[in-house]
């Protein structure tokens, strides 16, 4: 039987899934957390479409937003991750300014050092969202939370499953809102696992619990770690 790989991030689709498989793995998607979009007052729209710049760091973010936006932005778009730059794509807008690193501290340095401070950013986020952006750009910035994250703690038992029943298995990490869910829901930390992460934000809260991270991919996306995780050696 071939090693389980189980993604504990949100997706959109199956493709994923589909390329795992090719890969030669078992392909397990078991999300540790979900979301549910958020109604922005038209208060809140109003302030958030008065800035020069909108900011978005995860597709949830984007169609969150663009589901209730009835009146085009006619700003600029800045955005993190190319995930989140393919769904800013698909309501027909294009990013303006990425940082070279899918990563809000990236980001942070890089806009620093090439945009004006007296530009307005419009930061549309999760409601878990750590404070980066606003602390640390130097440009003026708003926000509105359209989404909020809870965890889904009975995956971790099915996880901890499959632990139990296979000579190994892969566990890819997204995000530290996963890992925070993982361990607070009592996931296994185990050699039997190939921990990875997306991002060294996730690698960092990973080490922090205890987990030691043997899969990193440089470019931060999911189809990445798949590779990354091929080339590993044990």
């Amino acid at each position: 039987m071939s090693e389980p790989f189980i993604v504990t991030g949100q997706l959109h689709d199956e493709t994923l899934l589909k390329t795992i498989e090719q890969a030669g793995f078992q392909a397990v998607h078991l999300p540790l957390i979900k979301t549910r979009p958020l109604t922005l007052s038209e208060v809140e729209i109003a302030r958030i479409t008065a800035c020069d710049w909108l900011l978005f760091t995860s597709q949830t973010a984007v169609h969150a937003f663009f589901d209730q936006l009835e009146t085009p932005f006619t700003g600029k778009f800045a955005v993190v991750g190319s995930k989140t730059e393919k769904a800013l794509q698909s309501h027909g807008y294009e990013a303006s300014f990425k940082p070279s690193v899918y990563s809000a501290d990236v980001f942070v340095e890089e806009w620093n050092a090439s945009q004006p401070n007296d530009c307005r950013v419009g930061f549309v986020k999760g409601n878990l969202a750590k404070p980066t952006i606003e602390q640390g750009l130097h440009s003026s910035v708003d926000f509105v939370v359209v989404y909020e994250t809870t965890s889904v703690p009975q995956n971790v038992l099915t996880i901890n499953d499959w632990i139990a029943q296979h000579h190994q298995v892969t566990l890819v990490f997204a995000s530290p809102s996963a890992v925070r869910s993982y361990t607070q829901a009592g996931g296994s930390i185990t050699d039997k696992v190939i921990f990875c992460a997306i991002g060294h934000i996730t690698k960092k809260a990973l080490e922090d619990a205890g987990m030691t991270v043997h899969v990193m991919p440089e470019r931060y996306t999911l189809e990445d770690v798949v590779n990354a995780r091929l080339h590993y050696k044990e």
